[in-house]
């Protein structure tokens, strides 16, 4: 049987924040890509200092983090399940 070789991980750093009033499950962020893209309802870790502080679902608007350069909008996306702060690396699980 042939070894499956290392897939790149899709990795993005978070540039912005939107916390919504009431939620502590969630917020809205802006992104700058580092390797692949993200898909709506992907699984995804977030890593704050070096370690993995929560396991989340990110909702790109655009349906993926990818569309929105080809719509002139910077990637942005609704992270469920963890509200994310400035400079933590969402990165698929």
């Amino acid at each position: 049987m042939a070894l499956m070789e290392d897939q790149p991980v899709s990795r993005a750093e978070v540039t912005e924040v939107f916390v919504f009033a009431k939620s502590d499950r969630g917020s809205a962020v802006y992104v700058e890509l580092i390797d692949g893209d993200f898909n709506a309802g992907d699984h995804v870790r977030i890593i704050r200092g070096g370690i993995e502080a929560a396991e989340a679902v990110i909702f790109p608007r655009d349906g993926s983090t990818s569309s929105a350069g080809e719509t002139g909008r910077l990637p942005h996306a609704l992270v469920k399940g963890f509200v994310c702060s400035v400079g933590d690396i969402i990165e698929a699980v």
